[in-house]
Parts: structure tokens; C-alpha cells; sequence
């Protein structure tokens, strides 16, 4: 009996929870749509799991939103993950599951994604972990898919692996990571306000320019330079948007003067996260700045007496067992 299977058989017969955390990410960084991610150190997801006979259940759910995530194991993110990572180890088993949300849902801050990518690493685990990194990308890129109706595996792919993720091409699939910088800081701003990523999407244009093209492929390949060579200011100078932003930007109120308040106040990019409605903010945490931009930006919310939330974090390695 190799490792595995004697771990997945003591975990099996004792009954014990096993716990992960799945972080939040961020997406599309400006010029990557449906291309670039990156992990955040927090706040995260708390996936909890335990073998059963058969089926998937989810017996809890807590946390920010909690309250509109659906326990039906056919419609929440998790147990689709999950259920993929089973099928594919023909487990003969199934699994009982609590939600502790950590990530609030239609944030821009892959919260479904965490939900999904930590469904499968967890059920990864109670399989004895025989599957691959890039095979549990697929099963939680499965259930966004099913949960957003639209493949992308921007949010999944750093969640899982960590750092910052390029997707070179969803057909075959291909995922590279690069360690980010040890001193990109980021900030993220989340205002009360409800973006859900399927309704970001259907705002999205069909068709673009070959300027347009031209401009994100630009500065797509700076950012991944910046990534690599620890270059920070190439980073922020690469953060643009011709595009995406720019048709979602309705989606969310005050997000331009909220940008502005944060390049006034020492960040090396500002922009929206995913789909929104989250503004993330990049600078050189090797400063001590980040608080600073972190206040701003809710200021200019609390203004409107719009509540919202703040994290300063940096970069994270993925998801763990806690």
C-alpha cells in the first residue's frame, strides 16, 4: 500500500474534518481578460471536509453572503468542484462539507473561485492527492463554469498554485506561474455594492479593434516582464485597460474617483479587480504606504455613505491545509 492510499484509509476511517483555506485573487490586471491572476494572501475561504458513504452534502455555510450560497450540492461551487475531483480518482466515497466564506460573493475577488478551487484541493486530499495541480484547475474551472456560465480558470489558477498566473491558452489548456515580486504590495477596496460575474460579462463588447488588440498585448507582455524581473514600475505602467474596464466601469459608482485618490496617494496602479466592484491597488510595500491608500479609497465611499471594506496583503502562495 503506497502513502496515499494509507492516508486516505486512516482519514476515511477515523472520520476527521480536514480544513483548507482558499485565498482571494484577483483578475484580468488591466490588459490579461480571462488570462492573468493573481493570489492574495487574504482573506480567504475555510473549506472543511469529511469522507461519508456516498453523495455530497453541505451540512453549513457562514460567513460574508452566506445567506444567498445555495446548500444544493448541484449549484454551489464547492461540492461541482469536489464532485469532479471524485470522478476523476473513482473515489468510492463521498463527502460532507461546511462553508466558512471569508471572500464575500460578487466582489471581484474570485469568490466563487475560492469556493470552487478549495472544493477541490480539499477532495484532493480525502483522495490521497493523485491528482495533478493543473488537474484540480481543471475541476474548479468546471465549476465556474457551471456557477458563471463561462469557462475561465483566471481566478482558479492562482488560487491553486499561488502567485501570479498566465494562462497561455485554454485549448489545450496551459497555465504558467511566476513569482511575483516579494515587495508588490496591494491594496483592496470593496464597497457595498453587488457585481455578479455573469452580469459583468454579457456588458462586455463583442468585438475589438486590432488597436485596441495591439495596446493589450503590449502591455501584457510588459507586466509579465514586470512580474519576472521584479520590476515594479514596469508592473503599474502595464496596468491598462482599452477594453474591459471601460465597458463595466457603470457597474460600479465612484470607482474612477476612487482610482484617482489611490495614484494620488503613492499606488503604482489602480484599477478594477475581476468584474468588480473591488479596486485593487498595487505599491512597493517596501514603503508604508499601503494604509494610507486603504483610507482613501474607503474615504471616498464613506463620503457617500457607502460602506466598504479594506485589506492591506500581498501576494499569496495558494491554497493549504490548515
Amino acid at each position: 500500500m503506497d502513502s496515499s492510499t494509507g492516508n486516505q484509509e486512516k482519514i476515511s476511517m477515523s472520520g476527521d474534518w480536514i480544513r483548507v483555506a482558499a485565498p482571494a485573487t484577483t483578475s484580468n490586471i488591466g490588459p490579461g481578460f480571462d488570462t492573468f491572476g493573481l493570489a492574495m494572501n487574504e482573506p480567504c475561504d475555510v473549506i472543511e471536509g469529511r469522507i461519508i458513504e456516498s453523495g455530497l452534502e453541505i451540512s453549513e455555510v457562514s460567513g460574508p453572503g452566506s445567506e444567498n450560497i445555495p446548500k444544493n450540492p448541484n449549484i454551489n461551487s464547492v461540492t461541482i468542484a469536489a464532485e469532479q475531483v471524485l470522478k476523476r480518482c473513482g473515489a468510492e466515497f463521498g463527502i460532507e462539507l461546511k462553508i466558512k466564506k471569508g471572500i464575500r460573493p460578487c466582489s471581484g475577488m474570485g469568490s466563487s473561485g475560492a469556493s470552487a478551487a478549495g472544493g477541490a484541493f480539499l477532495a484532493n486530499i480525502l483522495c490521497g492527492e493523485k491528482l495533478s495541480p493543473i488537474e484540480l484547475i481543471l475541476c474548479a474551472a468546471h465549476a465556474e463554469d457551471v456557477i458563471s456560465g463561462g469557462l475561465h480558470a483566471d481566478n482558479v489558477s492562482p488560487c491553486i498554485l499561488g502567485g501570479f498566473t498566465v494562462i497561455r491558452s485554454y485549448e489545450p489548456f496551459d497555465v504558467i506561474r511566476i513569482e511575483p515580486p516579494a515587495n508588490l504590495g496591494m491594496v483592496v477596496a470593496l464597497p457595498d455594492v453587488m457585481v455578479a460575474t455573469s452580469d459583468a460579462r454579457k456588458v462586455l463588447p463583442r468585438e475589438v479593434s486590432v488597436k485596441d488588440l495591439v495596446f493589450h498585448v503590449g502591455n501584457a507582455s510588459s507586466m509579465v516582464y514586470g512580474m519576472m524581473a521584479g520590476d515594479l514600475k514596469a508592473i503599474g505602467r502595464s496596468v491598462k485597460d482599452a477594453v474591459f474596464e471601460p465597458a463595466r466601469v457603470k457597474l460600479v459608482p465612484f470607482i474612477k474617483e476612487a482610482e484617482k485618490e489611490a495614484m494620488s496617494n503613492g499606488a503604482l496602479a489602480s484599477f478594477m479587480g475581476g468584474s468588480g466592484p473591488c479596486i485593487m491597488s498595487f505599491y512597493d510595500a517596501d514603503t508604508d504606504l499601503g494604509c494610507t491608500i486603504a483610507e482613501k479609497v474607503k474615504a471616498v465611499y464613506t463620503e457617500k455613505n457607502i460602506h466598504c471594506d479594506t485589506w492591506v496583503t500581498r501576494p499569496g502562495v495558494g491554497c493549504k491545509r490548515i
